[in-house]
Parts: C-alpha cells; sequence; structure tokens
C-alpha cells in the first residue's frame, strides 16, 4: 500500500541509497546499511521503502524517465539534424555524468532487478538506441554522415559516455561542460561527413585541411 511521503526526505533517502548501491553493489548493501548510513532505525525506513528491489527499480526508472523526456522534445524539434545530433549527446554526457551514483546503477545492476522491474528498464534502453539511431540515420539518408552503420555509431555513442563511471570525477580538473564538448566534438568529428563539418563552422574558423599562412 502506498504511504504518503516527506519528498525532500524521501529525495535524500534515494541520494543515500544510490551512493550505497553504486559503491558497494546492491547485493553487498543491506537494509540495515542503509538505515544506519541515514540515521534512522530500520523500522523507520520502511515507511519510505517498501523493498530493496523496489528502490533499485524506482531510482534507475526515475532517472531513465527524466532523461527520455529531454531527449525526446529535442528529437521532435524542427532543427537540423546536425544540430539535434550535437544536443542530445551534449545532454545525455551532462546528465549521466552529473549523476554518476545512478549512470553506475543503470550500467551494472539491472541484472539485480527481477524480470518485471529488468522488462521495463530494457524497453526505456531500446528507446534510447532508438532516439539516437534515427537521428543518425536521417543523417546517413542525406548524406551528411559518413559511411559508418548507424547502429555502430549508436553503440560507440553509448559506449563513450557509459565508461565514464569508470575514469571520470567530478571534482577533476575536466568539468562537465568541457567533457560534453569533448565528446560532441570527438564523436561529431568522426561520424559527420566533411561538408556537414564545413557548413557547422562559424565566421572566420578555417577548415581543418587548410594550411596555415606562411
Amino acid at each position: 500500500m502506498s504511504r504518503p511521503r516527506n519528498l525532500k526526505k524521501m529525495e535524500e533517502v534515494e541520494l543515500v541509497i544510490a551512493r550505497l548501491f553504486a559503491s558497494r553493489g546492491y547485493h553487498s548493501t543491506s537494509m540495515r546499511d542503509i538505515a544506519r548510513e541515514l540515521g534512522m532505525n530500520q523500522s523507520s525506513l520502511y515507511y519510505y521503502v517498501d523493498s530493496k528491489e523496489d528502490i533499485l527499480f524506482k531510482i534507475m526508472n526515475d532517472a531513465m524517465d527524466k532523461a527520455l523526456g529531454t531527449l525526446e522534445k529535442i528529437c521532435i524539434s524542427k532543427i537540423p539534424p546536425e544540430r539535434k545530433l550535437k544536443e542530445v549527446l551534449g545532454f545525455y554526457t551532462r546528465y549521466y555524468a552529473g549523476d554518476q551514483e545512478r549512470e553506475t546503477l543503470l550500467v551494472n545492476e539491472i541484472k539485480s532487478l527481477g524480470e518485471d522491474y529488468r522488462s521495463v528498464l530494457i524497453e526505456k534502453q531500446r528507446r534510447y538506441v532508438h532516439l539516437i539511431r534515427s537521428i543518425l540515420e536521417d543523417l546517413a539518408k542525406t548524406g551528411r554522415m559518413k559511411q559508418i552503420h548507424p547502429t555502430v555509431a549508436t553503440f560507440a555513442f553509448f559506449g563513450m559516455v557509459h565508461y565514464t563511471i569508470k575514469w571520470y570525477r567530478r571534482d577533476g580538473s575536466i568539468g562537465i561542460d568541457g567533457l560534453a564538448e569533448s565528446f560532441v566534438e570527438i564523436f561529431t568529428g568522426g561520424i559527420l561527413a566533411e561538408d556537414s563539418l564545413k557548413s557547422k563552422k562559424g565566421p572566420g574558423k578555417k577548415n581543418r585541411k587548410e594550411k596555415p599562412d606562411d
């Protein structure tokens, strides 16, 4: 049975649980561990959390829903596909690099869920893939993308972003905006056709192939 919950406290509970699950692993974190970290007894924790699996699913599902909402708005907009690609890649990188605990759960812990919960998230993962691949397919059809299979390019991007959980530190020398801009530059520079790259250069910017003045 659902219970009225203090939203601010619920957010705190979810943040702590996401951090513990990400750092220790879902199966290695007990409800007692969570209650201790929150400074409450275990019975009080059940006011906010029905079970470990329920809260794991909620954390992951909410994160995916929020991202999908933004990605879908970008994809249905009337902007050119090159710009759609850059905005989607920039948003996705900022979103998950800025919330590495939830990203870690989405990458590592979906297998810890039961079949019903897992199938819901897998379907949303497919929607992520479809959104990015559809932009790449539009670019390919109009000759604005190199001869790279859109599916290969799609999963290359996801791999690039998701691997940040292994090395990226938010308190390090690379800011989240800098990371996103670098990923967009690396990715679009690798897949967009030369004409598309030229068309996106601003005034006064030279083509990469131009020689410097003597």
